[in-house]
């Protein structure tokens, strides 16, 4: 091989591996570059999740921390509106407490001091309630009053007397509901008689007046107690049929038979479900 061959194919070698060298360097900086591009948006990603992170923990130390008023307030609300157990408000509130500003959820025996406290309020604000006036019995309250003796609180038992007013298929169209309902007297005891709970139902007449109507269950220590109020000109007005079977409505129809001045008991048959007081 003469001499301009060897310098001709060295020269060819040298050219392939410059090319292959320029292209992987030219490759190389396209990555490099491609790399520098991809880590400055992580960058810059960073940068603006730190800043929203940031914002979002300002905006939850922002948040202001609710007064124990509200806590209680939002408590009873779940109780009484949504109609849900006590241990179910403790967690409802213990899941919203971050968003809503609670430093710490209430425990069942607080929520449960808190709707007692609530019902002595109101009870003591029932005292006052009267109905509207009945032409045929003006020295009434115009409330009914219905007298429950069937709940039991550990040995003893709950005497609960709920006062409705007697115009309110008058006043209103569907049956009555708990906002129609107010509890005027609740009382707890080993065992009821019929003077004990006369006594209970006295003390309630001393203060609100003698009612329109009763409405009990067909216990006969409750016809005991009505019997001794009847004696004192104090239950005039009564109505001893269980509540199974009847239910009040508005004077009117050809099924009614007049069982006070302002409403009548319509009875039914005995399959028939019991109406939603």
């Amino acid at each position: 091989m003469s001499q301009l061959s060897k310098v001709t194919r060295s020269r060819n070698q040298w050219k392939d591996k410059a090319k292959q060298r320029g292209e992987q360097q030219r490759y190389q900086h396209k990555q490099i570059a491609r790399l520098r591009a991809e880590r400055d948006q992580a960058r810059q990603a960073l940068k603006e999740a730190q800043a929203r992170l940031r914002q979002l923990e300002s905006h939850v130390q922002a948040v202001a921390v609710r007064l124990k008023i509200d806590v209680v307030w939002l408590s009873l609300h779940l109780f009484l509106k949504a109609r849900i157990s006590f241990r179910a408000v403790c967690r409802v509130l213990s899941l919203l407490a971050s968003d809503l500003g609670i430093k710490r959820a209430p425990c069942p025996q607080t929520v449960i001091n808190w709707v007692i406290r609530l019902s002595i309020v109101r009870i003591e604000c029932a005292r006052g309630l009267r109905g509207l006036p009945l032409a045929r019995a003006p020295f009434t309250n115009g409330l009914i009053w219905m007298i429950a003796l069937s709940i039991g609180l550990g040995t003893g038992k709950i005497l609960a007397v709920l006062a409705l007013d007697a115009y309110h298929y008058q006043l209103f169209n569907g049956a009555p509901s708990l906002e129609h309902v107010h509890g005027i007297g609740v009382s707890v005891a080993e065992s009821w008689t019929g003077e004990t709970i006369a006594v209970v139902l006295r003390r309630l007449i001393a203060q609100m007046g003698r009612p329109a109507a009763y409405l009990k269950d067909g216990g006969s220590e409750l016809q005991k107690a009505v019997d001794g109020l009847e004696e004192r000109g104090l239950a005039r007005l009564t109505n001893t049929t269980p509540p199974s079977s009847v239910f009040c409505r508005p004077a009117g129809g050809s099924r009614a038979s007049s069982s006070t001045p302002s409403w009548r008991v319509w009875h039914r048959p005995p399959c028939a479900p019991k109406p939603a007081l």
